[in-house]
């Protein structure tokens, strides 16, 4: 998720990093090369002692973006994962300026809609569950020292991760009003699957691995792990498979039940969904109303509609609820519509190049395009939406603000009685989102699809 603890291109957070590389390594760097992507990260060769080393330096997100486990917990995941025989990168130490892990870079390369073929690909799906089973086997007390919350009860390993995110977006919300996210967060609360009992150190945002040929060689980033069900790490699964396609995850499911005894239920996973869901949106929502300026705004909101579509989505099959798909919406221009198309116009003209400079035209680009759909059909949205919550609320309501508070009002009296309603109106809802997002740019993403199905497993 987009952003920087520093100004984009900057020579002196280079320089930084360079001299803090050669005193905690020695040897010498052949080349430091940021990764064009949202997240401040760089891919270093260095030599040591006579031999070439590949390193990565894993920076913080950015200046408004908050995670419930910091860089140094996620160091300390790094080194415990290891000591337990779970292939990770090696860390080597932290880096103060900018705060950064320093670890290996482990050869490899991610997704498996690049595998060589089919063998290899199933030999790797089978090698990554064999994995997260032996990571799930990881005695709970063995990362009592990162000082993360420990659960007591089904409740605490049901909502763990879900509430250090929501007491995360009440401060950065500071009382701003936003229906959704209270629909979500009661829908989670109040399904709590109790059944569930097991507790294990698990990755939550799943399936980020590498591989060589048919060798998984290694699992990566652990920025939202903590202590909960390890059925939730498929919850995490259907959502990396948006991007990294992983096959049939029901089979993966099953490879996954014949090595543990665990009986994974599919209202437990659609459960975990919705949860999963919510968490991340905690985390992303507030930073499309108020994002720092070197974040890629576009990218935030493509993945805090999408996630928040997949968790009414997945309260939607709990629940029974048909979803109904959305008519597009009739052209009313807010204002000059030749205004945004020439802000699209000019951002693609601007002579930039190289790998951050096309990063960074690919963010206005997508900010400029979004910006055009929104000029285009705001209008119209704003007015379906208005009719949907005074047709739920049962009187008119024609202002957006007052709106959003009387929705709030609806949710906290009556939400129990009109869960399925409500299911509708917020699907609806995030359906023109995500229709003002379709194809706007290369920072737009999930846009017009669902998640894996998972089948009933009795």
């Amino acid at each position: 998720m987009p952003g920087d603890n520093r100004s984009d291109n900057s020579d002196a957070l280079e320089a930084s990093i360079r001299q803090s590389l050669i005193a905690m390594l020695g040897g010498e760097i052949l080349s430091l090369r940021r990764q064009p992507r949202w997240r401040p990260a760089w891919d270093v060769d260095m030599r040591i002692d006579g031999k070439d080393r590949a390193i990565h330096v894993r920076a913080d997100k950015g200046r408004k973006y908050f995670n419930p486990m910091s860089l140094h917990q996620e160091a300390g995941v790094h080194r415990i994962l290891e000591a337990h025989g779970i292939p990770v990168p090696h860390v080597h130490g932290m880096m103060d300026d900018p705060v950064a892990i320093v670890m290996d870079r482990i050869p490899g390369q991610p997704n498996l809609a690049t595998a060589r073929d089919d063998d290899a690909r199933e030999a790797i799906r089978g090698q990554f569950i064999e994995t997260l089973a032996a990571l799930h086997r990881i005695p709970v007390s063995a990362f009592a020292h990162l000082g993360i919350p420990v659960p007591e009860t089904t409740d605490d390993i049901a909502l763990n991760f879900y509430r250090q995110c929501e007491t995360i977006y009440r401060d950065r919300m500071a009382g701003r009003p936003f229906a959704l996210m209270e629909f979500l967060w009661r829908w989670v609360r109040d399904n709590i699957p109790r059944h569930r009992d097991r507790l294990a150190f698990i990755t939550a945002d799943s399936g980020q691995f590498l591989f060589e040929g048919d060798r998984l060689t290694g699992l990566l980033d652990f920025e939202i792990s903590y202590l909960g069900d390890p059925l939730a790490e498929f919850a995490g699964l259907r959502i990396r498979d948006i991007g990294e396609p992983l096959g049939d995850i029901n089979s993966l499911i099953d490879h996954y039940e014949a090595l543990t005894g665990d009986s994974l239920d599919k209202a437990s996973i659609e459960y975990h969904t919705a949860g999963f869901c919510t968490g991340a949106c905690f985390l992303l929502w507030s930073l499309a109303f108020d994002p720092d300026i070197a974040d890629d705004f576009v990218a935030y909101l493509s993945f805090s509609v999408s996630q928040s579509r997949w968790a009414v989505e997945a309260i939607a099959e709990a629940e029974g609820v048909d979803l109904v798909p959305l008519e597009p919406p009739a052209a009313r221009p807010l204002t000059y519509s030749a205004a945004p198309r020439h802000l699209v116009a000019n951002v693609g003209s601007l002579p930039l190049a190289g790998d951050a400079s096309e990063y960074a035209r690919g963010k206005l680009q997508s900010l400029a395009l979004f910006l055009e759909r929104s000029n285009r059909y705001g209008r119209a949205l704003m007015n379906d939406n208005l009719a949907d919550i005074s047709a739920l609320l049962g009187r008119p309501v024609n202002d957006p603000d007052k709106a959003e508070h009387a929705l709030i009002e609806f949710i906290n009296k009556r939400g129990h009685q009109h869960t399925r309603a409500l299911t509708g109106y917020f699907h609806r809802w995030l359906l023109r989102q995500d229709f003002l997002l379709t194809g706007s740019g290369p920072s737009s993403w999930g846009t017009g699809v669902s998640l894996q199905t998972i089948r009933d497993r009795g």
